[in-house]
């Protein structure tokens, strides 16, 4: 019996090692019977180079990652690198991009990405973009470094019929050839890009029909003295223009100009330029606004940037308002986003006016130097925002711009969520704590149903400000405050947030039936607590 035992072991042990064999031809055998269609998509979300490392696996796959739809060829070069790379990876970089092209079958490229320095092999980069525009590229990315030599990027690229997305970042002069045409194009986004001469910028944007989204990001305008978009298909409009042009003079170095001018002179053309302003906001279509606009350009060297957005839903501009930029129409517009990283009053109405433009909107944000560079005669002026029903502040000191902000308010009728984010992060404040909202906006009475409150710390600014907004929404149905996770990193942090949280559950609420929800987020799971 002990025999009979044995060998029925060994049996089923073989068995067993056969199942499992069985098993894992089968897994090989699913493998390789997927169609070149599937296998190629596979490998398409893999970098370039390690979907050529699959040519190793049989005959079959040698020439299959050839066929991809999806290239990516990066060689390590970014805007912030000063140093060449070494000869011989350049070497093996430029070969591997010019084999894939090379030995390519017919197959169409769907999505192609080119980061490389240029040096001195402008006409081979030339060469391999011409190629991919051959294969019917989709999506087309260049990102180029280093240029050296003149470079002008080859002509079919801008007549290329199959191109719906393309994003150019090169910090050079955009030379266009005399025809243009991309007749699928609908993202466009420019990085670095400089315009040569107002001909260029505006026929690249007129022949862009069907163009859904244009982003504009660091790009040099200084040659072009006026933009017009006006794609009448396009939704979404990012601009971002952080650095001043070579020309513009701040109000540093008009101030060291004017110490040797008299200071009557300074206060009387300061007294006109108000003047003209004032004038503007009066009548916004006169013939002197335009010349005041155009006054306005040549002071500070902008550019003019006008936007007809008939269609346009979603609006984003960061930067220092260089540009001149007006939206002209925006009865479409959903969201509509300002974030400021300069400061200076030559360009405040600058500000104002694009504002203005954005009348329409239904979500407006806001940063502390967007809300900095608006005082309170410009703020008067605003029209009103009857459609708005979201606002969020990002980073404003509610304490030191409180009287701007509640003037902001009262242009917001119908503002029913309202959004601070760093409500007094990293400020101190000296004053009192017996300011209220006097008057109490219009939406506080009416509208406004949630009010939420994120990078929280505790301070007694910030708990005087939400004493003072539980106060005077009457009909407040939610107010949602979140902790700064870095505020509650020590046993101080977790005893100040506790403090802080019995606080705010002491608070007088106009609106009885106003929920207050406090956000605890530890790193690890972040934590919501309802309290009635």
């Amino acid at each position: 019996m002990e025999g009979v035992d044995a060998s029925s072991s060994i049996h089923n042990a073989k068995n067993q090692k056969l199942s499992k064999e069985h098993d894992v031809g089968e897994g090989e055998n699913r493998i390789g019977n997927l169609t070149d269609t599937i296998a190629q998509h596979i490998l398409s979300f893999l970098p370039t180079k390690d979907a050529a490392k699959t040519s190793i696996l049989s005959k079959r796959w040698t020439y299959l990652w050839l066929s991809i739809p999806v290239l990516d060829f990066h060689d390590g070069a970014n805007h912030y690198s000063d140093s060449d790379e070494p000869p011989y990876k350049r070497k093996h970089f430029m070969d591997i991009v010019e084999r894939v092209l090379l030995l390519r079958d017919y197959s169409n490229i769907t999505n192609f990405s080119l980061t490389c320095n240029v040096l001195n092999d402008s006409s081979r980069i030339n060469t391999w973009i011409s190629a991919v525009v051959k294969h019917k590229v989709q999506v087309l990315n260049i990102r180029l470094y280093k240029i050296r030599e003149p470079f002008i990027l080859p002509c079919c690229l801008f007549t290329c019929e199959s191109l719906q997305e393309l994003k150019l970042n090169i910090y050079y002069p955009l030379k266009l050839p005399s025809f243009v045409s991309f007749s699928s194009l609908k993202i466009l986004t420019l990085i670095r890009i400089v315009f040569p001469d107002d001909h260029s910028a505006q026929m690249l944007f007129k022949v862009c029909s069907i163009l859904e989204e244009l982003h504009l990001i660091s790009c040099s305008w200084e040659n072009v003295k006026a933009v017009c978009i006006s794609s009448p298909r396009i939704h979404k409009l990012h601009i971002e223009d952080k650095e001043p042009p070579p020309n513009y003079v701040t109000d540093d170095d008009m101030d060291g100009e004017n110490n040797s001018v008299d200071q009557n002179d300074d206060s009387d053309d300061e007294s006109d330029n108000i003047d003209d302003q004032n004038d503007d906001i009066d009548d916004q279509h006169s013939s002197d606004d335009q010349s005041d606009d155009t006054d306005d350009q040549s002071d500070s060297g902008g550019c003019q940037f006008a936007v007809f957005g008939t269609t346009l839903k979603y609006f984003s501009y960061f930067g220092g308002f260089f540009l001149d930029c007006y939206i002209q129409d925006s009865s479409s517009i959903l969201e509509a986003d300002l974030m400021a990283c300069y400061s200076d009053r030559k360009i405040d109405y600058r500000a104002f006016k694009l504002l203005r433009g954005l009348s329409n909107a239904k979500s407006l944000k806001l940063d502390q130097f967007a809300v900095k560079a608006l005082d309170d005669e410009l703020v008067a002026h605003l029209p009103v925002f009857n459609s708005l029903t979201h606002v969020h502040f990002d980073w404003v000191v509610l304490f030191y711009s409180r009287q701007l902000l509640l003037s902001m308010l009262q242009k917001f009728p119908c503002l029913s969520s309202l959004k601070f984010e760093g409500l007094s992060f990293m400020f101190r404040y000296f004053g009192t704590y017996d300011w209220t909202l006097d008057p109490v906006p219009g939406c506080f009475l009416t509208h406004l149903k949630t009010i939420e409150i994120s990078m929280f710390c505790g301070s007694e600014i910030e708990l005087h400000a939400v004493r003072i907004l539980l106060k005077s929404a009457t009909v407040l149905e939610k107010i949602i405050i979140s902790f700064n996770p870095w505020e509650l990193k020590d046993a101080d942090g977790l005893k100040k947030q506790q403090e802080a949280h019995e606080k705010i559950l002491s608070f007088p609420r106009a609106s009885l039936n106003c929920l207050i929800a406090i956000s605890c987020p530890p790193k690890e799971k972040k934590r919501l607590e309802f309290f009635l």
